[in-house]
């Protein structure tokens, strides 16, 4: 069984307060035998003898006994050593002169063996296997057979006692120092902490330093149930390091824990160690101790939306829906509990309709209108503005009504957006004529779009006349109508393109605009993978045309809902999946940080704050939000308070992720896909799948970070896959490396390496997008 060595620094290097970016540490004394096991140098029969651990010294030691043709007999070390690693010295103790040596497996099979070393009996010497620069007399094997240097990871680690005169010798591993170009010597705190549960009385105490020990103290109760186990759980990317204890009825128990702090630890990290009650196998009680790095940021603490400076993060709101605490929308109605949660996700932006009548039918915002919008203010939201716009109102009415709103609203509104989805609301196909995409059969545009422009046109102009600080949006329909709609020729004053895109079945990197679909739009919309940044690429390849460089786009819509699955919308066809919790968050975060990397975005709403309709659970309506009906929060409103406050002021420039190059993203044969989804059931449309990973660096008022998450659809069939990225220039920040999982928030160390003047990154990617901060 493999696991992860445990480090303390010597005391050569651990003076309080010294953080050091090289030097030596000692793993935990050889006191157990589980890393090894015993060689008896099978190609030369005949040895016997054992790897254990001796009695009256309590160190692991080789013992051999060797036959008449027997030449050697090693230990097996088996670690996983931490990465960065260049030279390990082992002090052993012969119990008689002898010579001894090193030979190492590498990942490719191959032998290097090291020359032999002369031991005097009874004295401490040492054994040194240099990783970085070593000299290799002997070299065999393996899959890369033509290697003059051992390939890491190394899979063996023997030390051979050779044979000597006599027939048999022993060889006692006192230590195992561990050299790196990284170690950090700076001191950890913990947390004291107690509880009760379950007839429990649970309590710990750390002893605080660059070695830190946790005591804990149980006193059980006689109805505690047998089988009672008290787990540990150490944050670790790949798998968390548990450590259990057993629970007796009626009895009290003391025990230490060492946390495995690899290379002395990350001084910049908070390891929230995980301490809880087992029943059964499930946990039942419990709560976690943190312990903090000596130059640990906060990592627990998220920004409000006051405080986030910058970010394009918004979702839409329905107060406007919600006069009275009743009907569909009736948990709007509570607009200031909404907000708070909303701001306490660090949300910037919220949409909402805006009518541009009073009740008594006079221009202009009501006064529930204008208190909300002051709410807002309050809270640091950006607040974008639906003006809704009606087929059967006259031009003159309709903005007869926009100049008393925008004359009522225009210091708190920070977006003006013109209709919202007129090939839906509003009337205009029913009346004008025309189809949802706005292609007549002869591929001309639909009546209906060319009519509500010329409102949209009119709008925005009387807008920027009012409130020419304002940004103004239009549009709100499908990209292939939008693109005909900035065809049909838009207002000077216009700013953005309000588009909504909903990937509907789709992970959130793909939608169904594209070359596959001109046929049925009659217009470029996208290109041939049917991918997000094809479709801005075909946006401002429009934009290109018409000379409005200036014009951005505003994503004002789009989502995931976890309604429960019937199959009576399979019947009708309907357009958008039931996903769960868990894969609604991990592409909502997904789809965020895909638009980090296209500058041409102004604004990314997710629809929407809460469930709607009372959270029907058949009704995929019903489902989008953030949060429940009830206002508890889903998996999705903690991935955004994650990414709002990890990524406020998100800067991304291409020029940083050409420092980027993945090394190794395997992934194993039964989790490849060939195809995501015959969109038409009839094989015209074939979506590939996307197998790879997708990596970026940006420039946040937090530093530098890494997003890293994979392009795959949600599963939790497969074990995550393992990445190894390379990032130019960086190497300073191994060892300094922190990732967090964005949507659990779960911090933890990621293995770093300096090669040369880069960082090497050793990546677990499941089903949640990483981000990694360099320190």
């Amino acid at each position: 069984m493999k696991s992860i060595l445990r480090l303390t620094l010597i005391a050569a290097v651990s003076a309080a307060g010294l953080c050091l970016r090289g030097g030596s540490a000692i793993f935990d004394p050889a006191a157990s035998a589980a890393n090894w096991s015993f060689n008896p140098g099978a190609e030369f029969p005949g040895a016997s003898g054992e790897t254990a651990v001796d009695p009256a010294a309590g160190k692991v030691t080789i013992r051999a006994e060797f036959a008449e043709d027997s030449r050697y007999a090693a230990g097996v070390y088996k670690p996983e050593l931490p990465p960065g690693i260049e030279k390990l010295r082992f002090r052993v103790v012969p119990d008689r002169e002898l010579e001894a040596q090193i030979r190492v497996v590498d990942a490719s099979d191959r032998s290097f063996q090291t020359a032999r070393t002369r031991l005097a009996a009874d004295t401490h010497g040492t054994l040194t296997l240099d990783l970085a620069n070593g000299e290799w007399p002997e070299k065999w094997g393996g899959k890369e057979p033509s290697a003059a240097a051992p390939l890491l990871p190394l899979k063996e680690i023997l030390l051979i006692v050779n044979r000597g005169p006599d027939r048999s010798a022993a060889l006692r591993i006192d230590a195992v120092e561990a050299e790196a170009p990284f170690i950090n010597g700076k001191p950890f705190r913990g947390e004291a902490f107690r509880f009760s549960a379950f007839g429990c009385d649970i309590s710990g105490n750390w002893t605080n330093g660059t070695n830190p020990k946790l005591k804990l103290a149980v006193t059980a109760a006689g109805t505690v149930r047998p089988g009672t186990r008290l787990a540990v759980a150490f944050p670790d990317m790949f798998r968390d390091k548990v450590v259990r204890y057993e629970v007796k009825p009626g009895e009290s128990a003391e025990y230490e824990y060492a946390p495995p702090l690899v290379l002395g630890g990350n001084a910049f990290n908070t390891y929230r160690i995980g301490i809880t009650l087992e029943q059964d196998g499930r946990t039942v009680a419990g709560g976690a101790t943190l312990l903090r790095g000596a130059d640990s940021p906060d990592w627990s603490r998220r920004l409000t939306s006051a405080e986030v400076r910058q970010s394009i993060i918004g979702c839409g709101v329905h107060f406007n829906f919600a006069p009275q605490p009743a009907g569909d929308f009736a948990v709007w109605h509570d607009y200031e509990r909404i907000m708070k949660l909303l701001s306490e996700a660090g949300i910037k932006y919220i949409r909402d309709d805006f009518q541009p009548r009073r009740p008594d039918g006079t221009p202009g915002a009501a006064p529930e209108q204008l208190a909300r919008l002051k709410a807002a203010k309050k809270h640091g939201f950006r607040v974008i503005a639906i003006i809704p716009t009606m087929a059967d109102q006259t031009l003159d009415s309709f903005l007869e009504g926009v100049r008393g709103l925008v004359s009522d609203t225009r210091d708190d509104v920070a977006v003006y957006e013109i209709g919202n989805e007129p090939h839906n609301f509003g009337g205009w196909i029913p009346r004008f004529g025309g189809t949802w995409n706005a292609r007549q059969p002869d591929n001309s545009t639909s009546p209906w779009l060319l009519e509500h422009a010329k409102y949209a046109k009119a709008a925005a102009d009387l807008i920027h006349e009012l409130a020419p600080q304002a940004e103004i949006i239009g549009g709100g329909c499908v990209t292939a109508a939008n693109i005909r709609y900035l065809q049909s020729g838009v207002s000077e004053h216009l700013d953005g393109i309000a588009d909504h895109p909903y990937a509907n079945m789709l992970p959130p990197e793909r939608l169904m605009f594209g070359t596959p679909f001109e046929g049925r739009d009659g217009v470029k919309a996208g290109g041939s993978e049917l991918t997000l940044p094809e479709v801005v690429a075909a946006y401002r390849e429009q934009f290109e045309t018409m000379n409005r460089r200036d014009l951005s786009l505003y994503f004002t819509e789009f989502g995931y809902t976890t309604y429960v699955y019937d199959g009576r919308r399979e019947r009708e066809q309907y357009g958008f999946a039931a996903y769960t919790e868990e894969a609604q968050a991990a592409y909502i975060a997904r789809r965020f940080l895909q638009c980090f990397t296209l500058p041409a975005v102004k604004a990314v709403l997710q629809y929407d704050g809460v469930d709607d309709f009372g959270g029907k659970p058949f009704d995929p309506e019903a489902n989008f939000g953030l949060l429940r009906a009830d206002l508890s929060p889903k998996a999705a409103y903690f991935a955004v308070q994650n990414l709002a406050t990890l990524f406020d002021g998100v800067r991304y420039r291409p020029e940083l992720d050409r420092l980027l190059k993945i090394e190794e993203q395997p992934l194993q044969r039964a989790a490849k896909r060939e195809h995501l989804l015959d969109w038409e059931g009839n094989g015209r449309v074939l979506l590939k799948a996307d197998n790879s990973l997708h990596a970026h660096l940006f420039a946040t008022n937090g530093g530098l970070r890494l997003a890293v998450w994979s392009g795959q659809q949600y599963s939790g069939e497969f074990a995550n896959r393992t990445a190894e990225i390379r990032v130019r220039g960086k190497a300073g920040s191994a060892g300094r490396t922190v990732g967090t999982d964005l949507v659990s928030g779960k911090c933890f160390d990621v293995p770093s390496r300096p090669d040369g003047g880069d960082l090497l990154l050793t990546l677990s990617v499941g089903n949640n997008p990483l981000a990694v901060t360099f320190f």
